[in-house]
């Protein structure tokens, strides 16, 4: 249980040097990305791509809400010269109470220069059976689809992962990124606490028994 503990302190530091990485991405020169760009798994780095964005072929990543109002991010494909394709998640908008009338969405059509965090695309807690390839009309509802999903869709060409668009820049919804909050020691440090603690009750326990037996 000891080395449980240690072990929840190591990922709990590993958490933290992501999170100042993060916190001090924007400051970076950013990764150029491409489509042979992979996101790697608990990393996420400040990167730049440029390209037009296709409005006639975008996402809506279901089941988001902002301040208790439901409604979707928007996962817009930018198209780079190469034919390469990045997905970016251009922001949070809201659904209509009626869930069968999607929103009208627009995109810049002149070409962009978007920089933002570039991370793997978010997972849920239990992920479901993805008929994302079979869905037909634009936009099309999405349901935590990972970058397979998404090259069914858009082709083999399309990078592997997902770039959040900056906060400031133009041509996107509301964006209020609470990365940090996935990147947070603190879980990891509560983890290492209570193995500790039950480390110590056990421990406790075990001299009272051994002093009892002691004639």
């Amino acid at each position: 249980m000891i080395s449980l503990g240690g072990w929840q302190i190591g990922r709990g530091q590993a958490k933290a040097d992501l999170q100042r990485r993060y916190e001090q991405a924007p400051g970076h020169l950013p990764l150029m990305l491409s489509a042979q760009t992979q996101a790697q798994s608990g990393e996420i780095v400040w990167a730049q791509v440029q390209g037009h964005f296709d409005a006639t072929q975008q996402l809506l990543l279901d089941n988001q809400s902002h301040q208790r109002q439901p409604g979707y991010h928007v996962w817009t494909p930018l198209r780079l010269k190469d034919a390469g394709v990045v997905m970016v998640d251009r922001g949070w908008i809201a659904a209509n109470l009626d869930r069968t009338r999607l929103p009208q969405l627009a995109a810049p059509s002149t070409e962009q220069v978007i920089q933002g965090y570039w991370k793997l695309p978010p997972a849920p807690g239990l992920r479901v059976q993805s008929d994302l390839c079979e869905t037909q009309g634009w936009p099309r509802i999405a349901q935590y689809p990972t970058v397979a999903d998404l090259r069914c869709v858009y082709g083999d060409k399309l990078a592997g992962g997902i770039l959040l668009m900056a906060p400031e820049a133009e041509g996107g919804y509301l964006r209020d990124w609470q990365i940090g909050a996935e990147l947070s020691p603190l879980k990891h440090y509560g983890y290492a606490g209570q193995w500790f603690a039950f480390t110590a009750v056990l421990w406790f326990f075990y001299i009272r028994l051994s002093l009892k037996k002691t004639p």
